[in-house]
């Protein structure tokens, strides 16, 4: 999959922290893409998506009144992974603090980034999986994690009730996970004394 370049590199990637601790907003492409998903939910359901966690569980249903459709059509599956990914990594970049990393404009190639915990996922990707339901490995094999904490991680999702395929591969889901996921990942640092520790695009690329 693809999309249009992203805008020119700058000393920083759009969404990381800046030196006042303030985060920069995503790139260009990405605000384009998510501004896509809004008008394509919009059409199709007459609801306005607001970029808040609450209305994740409307895009899930825009999802999956399309499915059918287009897994009928898989050509057309790349443009609403794009907008749909890039929308749902738009609603985590708001409710974590985390930052883009678009590195070409190989969508595959891009990244949401943590930085009050090292965890890093591909919202395209999530977004393909909610639409194919097709991640056979498991949803922490998504995420970029040490693997001390890839282990507390799975300990605590182990707890979650069972759930079906359509519950399992949303993005309330998915947001969910990540929620576990960042609890869990700074229970674990604060124990450790590190709980005031912040990463950036170097401890990703060094990782």
């Amino acid at each position: 999959m693809s999309a249009a370049p992203p805008e020119e590199p700058s000393t920083r990637e759009a969404g990381e922290a800046d030196g006042l601790g303030e985060p920069v907003q995503a790139p260009q492409v990405v605000r384009e893409l998510g501004d896509a998903c809004v008008r394509f939910v919009e059409a199709a359901l007459g609801l306005k998506l607001d970029f808040s966690p609450e209305m994740l569980p409307v895009l899930d249903h825009y999802v999956a009144t399309r499915r059918k459709e287009l897994l009928s059509r898989p050509e057309t599956i790349g443009l609403v992974a794009r907008a749909t990914g890039a929308y749902f990594g738009e609603v985590v970049r708001r409710h974590f603090r985390s930052f883009w990393y678009t590195p070409s404009d190989d969508v595959s190639t891009w990244e949401l980034r943590f930085e009050p915990v090292y965890l890093a996922f591909s919202p395209i990707a999530v977004a393909d999986d909610a639409i194919t339901h097709g991640d056979e490995d498991g949803v922490t094999a998504r995420f970029q994690l040490d693997d001390e904490d890839r282990e507390v991680v799975e300990t605590r999702l182990f707890d979650l009730p069972s759930a079906s395929d359509d519950e399992f591969f949303s993005f309330s889901t998915r947001l969910e996970v990540l929620e576990i996921a960042v609890d869990a990942i700074k229970a674990r640092m604060m124990a450790s004394g590190l709980g005031e520790v912040a990463f950036t695009n170097d401890d990703y690329d060094e990782g």
